[in-house]
């Protein structure tokens, strides 16, 4: 909670312009533009939530998630740490969603005299806005937890949700629930729902890199050490430090119930 309230203080200046976009939305909504105004809503809330100081709030959670001590005042370094690479996420993933929203719209009443047409262009933008925010779903864990530049993070993420659709749509529905919980009871967006949120997305991707590992090992190690053949080699391979090798990280088992037995 004390994690999830610095978060929002120090987000001060994101939760503004999400308030803008919900507004602008709200606005579309009045003028009979329901769709836009939803899509809208979705763009502001992945941008505040892909903000550099969520990168540093994810960053603490990676800690927790590995069943690390990681104190609440982490995130202040943190903060200094990934500001840079969180901004290029942060604006690539906002402004992608921002223009699919609008160009969805537009060519929705552009092709307003050919249905058909305009049916199915609108259709493609509606399906690349909802792969967008999937692959948002891995990019702050795959930020913190493996270190990567921003381009690696966008790349890395998209072939993540090219690999494991169900699974994405999964972890999506998941961490959509704890935050819609937390909008509808107001105080619980800034007091718990989005720590939570990190800490569900960054046991995900661990969860996932864990079978990339496991697959390889049963390969024989990718060939003997030789070139991948598959995104799972690739992604064992690239996730193969002798530090995460040793270490004894948190399941979903751990996550909900972590009193039980280890």
């Amino acid at each position: 909670m004390l994690l999830n309230l610095l978060w929002s203080l120090l987000s001060l200046p994101w939760l503004v312009l999400t308030v803008l976009l919900i507004t602008l939305g709200w606005a579309q909504l009045t003028a009979g533009h329901g769709l836009l105004a939803v899509l809208l809503a979705g763009v502001g809330c992945a941008q505040v939530l892909l903000s550099p100081v969520s990168a540093a709030l994810w960053a603490v959670a990676a800690g927790w998630s590995d069943d690390r001590a990681t104190p609440v005042k982490a995130i202040f370094p943190a903060v200094k740490r990934y500001f840079g690479r969180g901004l290029a996420v942060w604006l690539v993933f906002s402004l992608v969603l921002f223009l699919l929203s609008i160009n969805a719209h537009f060519y929705g009443a552009w092709l307003g005299a050919v249905p058909l047409l305009g049916a199915l262009v609108r259709g493609l933008m509606l399906w690349a806005y909802l792969a967008v925010f999937l692959m948002s779903i891995y990019a702050l864990p795959l930020l913190v937890q493996r270190d990567l530049p921003a381009r690696r993070v966008i790349r890395d993420s998209a072939l993540l949700v090219l690999d494991n659709l169900i699974y994405s749509i999964s972890l999506a529905i998941a961490a959509g629930v704890v935050m819609a919980l937390g909008l509808i009871s107001g105080a619980g967006f800034f007091f718990l729902a989005v720590s939570l949120t990190a800490v569900i997305a960054n046991t995900g991707l661990r969860q996932l890199l864990g079978k990339y590992r496991a697959a390889v090992e049963r390969s024989g190690e990718a060939g003997g050490g030789g070139r991948p053949r598959t995104w799972k080699e690739v992604f064992a391979q690239q996730d193969r430090a002798p530090e995460e090798a040793e270490e004894e990280t948190r399941g979903w088992k751990d996550l909900w119930k972590p009193w039980g037995d280890r």
